[in-house]
């Protein structure tokens, strides 16, 4: 049997996010890869995250629990995410495995992978097949425990998920000949796909705003919205808010940082982040916070100094957005 066979991590497959009916990711794949082969997406995963913000230590913490439907066909074997802003840990329940990608892997270009996967059977291999795990999610059940440590804020990252498919390793052919003309789909491929909420490093200002201080036009650059249009943007509950500070090098006073949610004080959900993403961002649900289903209007102030001058001033800026559930 080759080495190839004898270890999975080297297969590093991919995750999983919201509640679907199983259907096949993959489609039909016929001529077969080989005699045997059968598909891992055979799986119906809910994934229902809690992101919350630790002040002393400066991180962000995503709690995952992972279920698979009653429809399902397949236990679900492995999850895995793709994310542009590295995590500085993970921790996987009893029976799972964790594995990270190397810090400088993960960017917008390249999207590092986190991944879990349950433990295999310790015994020797005695087939040319694996044993199934005693810890995979069978079809109606569910697991808590999933955990990822990051700097980085929430937003939506590409995830996947795998079922335990029963089937025999390839046949022991080495040409890349051979492999070409009896490829696997990509476990991008063989896998239900979804999107979730992870660390996200955010690019890029969409805009800065309504300015409501029109007398101070260079002012705009104090505050920008990373993630939100001036109006027009709809939202998913719940949803995070990004914000650039000193987009264009200005000076600015973050103590003076100041927002209101349809009238309410949110400041305080506002947390601080590397420099190369956003640098203030809040995580906003329905009925925990004054996010409402439907018209939402976000009003932020800040002060600095306007450009080229000594003169301190302000922004501020009004933003209308749409959540829909």
């Amino acid at each position: 049997m080759r080495i190839k066979h004898t270890c999975r991590w080297a297969l590093v497959p991919l995750l999983l996010a919201c509640a679907t009916t199983t259907r096949a990711q993959v489609g039909t794949v016929d001529p077969l890869p080989y005699p045997g082969w059968v598909p891992s997406d055979r799986v119906s995963p809910a994934l229902s995250v809690t992101p919350a913000y630790d002040d002393s230590l400066r991180v962000w913490r995503y709690s995952y629990a992972v279920a698979n439907g009653a429809e399902a066909a397949q236990d679900i074997f492995n999850i895995s995410m793709r994310l542009n802003a590295p995590p500085t840990a993970a921790v996987a329940p009893a029976g799972w495995y964790r594995l990270l990608a190397p810090a400088g892997n993960y960017t917008a270009a390249s999207p590092g992978v986190v991944l879990f996967e349950a433990e295999l059977p310790e015994e020797p291999l005695t087939t040319n097949r694996w044993s199934p795990s005693a810890h995979q999610i069978p079809p109606g059940l569910s697991r808590s425990g999933f955990l990822v440590v990051s700097a980085y804020p929430p937003g939506s990252v590409r995830t996947y998920v795998q079922g335990f498919a029963d089937k025999p390793f390839p046949p022991e052919e080495d040409s890349p000949e051979w492999e070409s003309a009896h490829a696997e789909p990509a476990d991008t491929t063989d896998a239900q796909r979804r999107w979730t909420f992870g660390p996200t490093r955010y690019t890029g200002v969409q805009t800065f705003g309504n300015l409501t201080n029109p007398l101070e036009p260079a002012a705009e650059g104090f505050l920008g919205f990373m993630n939100l249009a001036a109006s027009g943007s709809v939202l998913g509950d719940p949803t995070p808010i990004a914000l650039k500070l000193a987009a264009r090098g200005e000076t600015i006073y973050p103590e003076t940082f100041k927002a209101t949610l349809n009238g309410l004080d949110v400041t305080g959900l506002f947390h601080g982040g590397p420099p190369d993403g956003a640098d203030l961002t809040a995580f906003l649900r329905v009925g925990s916070s004054p996010l409402l289903e439907g018209k939402n209007v976000l009003v932020t102030t800040i002060e600095g100094l306007l450009p080229g001058t000594t003169r301190r001033t302000h922004d501020e800026d009004m933003i209308q957005f749409d959540v829909r559930r």
